[in-house]
């Protein structure tokens, strides 16, 4: 059966979403906006570079020096805060989620020439196995991200966990297979499990032009692809939660003061810096925002 292509019809979107675990976006940016975002993260990047701060995940693959992470995009430019507020990601990320949800972080991608492979991975793997009355349970404390279980991306014939988390990836450029673009195990999301890193799964290549948008969520199984090109892949990453949850990214920590001053409500929010029926508050459970630590009462004599 065919599989995802990029669309700009919402009702495609989440069908895909249902039936395989990701869906395309078409045209989410112009050809322009795509071109400067390409231009202000290679910027961004560069100069972490020259002040050696480009970071490399150590869980992304073994060994590679070579890809890199700019982090915490919250403080580096209204264009990044854009993209988690787009109505269509946003749109999405409540499909999956639900209306209320958080920003779990804001980081771009970048794969260069020479790069290792990524292991295929969920980004759900956090989450317990449902179990029924009686049986013992997997405490989530104790989970690592090679607790598994481990299995075949096909449907589980038990109950499995819902989504709580959703991923987005912008692409900056063109997404080819030759330089990295993500790889995706379609309908693995209904597995219930997570792949085992000994074994070969099957994976598609999402390759798409500057100015899509790829969407999956939390259990979907993917991974960054090896870049054989003369050039890098650059892709920004919203990534959203459920607002219990504690995000990727403290944006709430990590966040500037003066990029915190200027939020809108909207992104203030979405940052969670408004408490979720209490969960997040400081001091009063109503606030909004919520007040830093120096703007609460201390001790009294």
């Amino acid at each position: 059966m065919p599989l995802p292509a990029p669309t700009t019809d919402y009702a495609q979107q989440v069908a895909d979403l249902d039936e395989y675990g990701y869906c395309i976006i078409a045209e989410a940016l112009s050809d322009k906006d795509a071109r400067a975002l390409c231009d202000r993260i290679s910027a961004q990047a560069r100069a972490e570079r020259s002040r050696s701060l480009d970071f490399h995940y150590p869980a992304e693959a073994e060994g590679d020096d070579v890809n890199q992470w700019v982090y915490q995009l919250i403080n580096k430019g209204d264009e990044f805060q854009q993209l988690a507020l787009h109505p269509g990601a946003r749109a999405l990320a409540t499909y999956i989620i639900g209306a209320e949800h958080l920003l779990s972080s804001l980081d771009a991608h970048i794969t260069y020439p020479g790069n290792k492979v990524m292991p295929l991975h969920a980004d759900q793997w956090w989450m317990p196995q449902p179990v029924t009355p009686g049986t013992p349970h997997g405490r989530q404390g104790d989970l690592t991200r090679t607790s598994g279980p481990y299995g075949d991306p096909i449907p589980a014939t038990a109950p499995i966990a819902p989504p709580l988390s959703a991923n987005m990836m912008w692409m900056a450029n063109d997404f080819t297979e030759a330089n990295g673009a993500t790889r995706m195990v379609p309908r693995s999301h209904l597995s219930g499990c997570l792949p085992d890193p000994s074994r070969h799964y099957d994976a598609v290549t999402i390759e798409a032009p500057a100015g899509s948008l790829l969407v999956w969520e939390g259990r979907t199984w993917h991974a960054a692809g090896i870049n054989t090109a003369d050039h890098p892949r650059y892709g920004v990453v919203t990534y959203y939660c459920a607002p219990i949850m504690r995000g990727l990214a403290n944006l709430t920590y990590g966040a500037r003061s003066e990029v915190r001053d200027a939020m809108s409500p909207g992104l203030l929010k979405l940052c969670g810096f408004v408490p979720w029926n209490s969960y997040g508050m400081t001091d009063d459970p109503d606030s909004n925002p919520v007040r830093a630590g120096d703007d609460t009462a201390g001790r009294f004599d």
